[in-house]
């Protein structure tokens, strides 16, 4: 069965946790080296999007607003064409 590497990353907070799309992989290596080069800061740095909490969360010492965001990806199993509900998410 054919697998779509989605690739996510998000923030913590103390409002709960985002996760944002990245885009996607065409393999399983490159989804994950991918997610190590994001991880080791081999990457460029992620912008925060204008809807993350970080923006408007109004706690003046908030320990959150000075975090890393975190980095993976999600294993969509397609099937038929269509993509299924079922998603495992891979930890590296």
């Amino acid at each position: 069965m054919p697998e779509q590497y989605e690739l996510v990353y998000g923030f913590v907070h103390c409002r709960g946790r985002t996760i944002y799309h990245a885009g996607y992989a065409d393999s399983e290596e490159e989804a994950r080296k991918w997610v190590r080069n994001h991880r080791e800061g081999l990457s460029p740095v992620m912008k925060i999007p204008r809807e993350d909490p970080i923006r408007y969360c109004k706690a003046a010492w908030c320990p959150f607003k000075k975090q890393k965001p975190w980095f993976d990806m999600v294993v969509n199993r397609i099937d038929q064409g269509a993509v299924r509900d079922d998603v495992a998410v891979k930890n590296l």
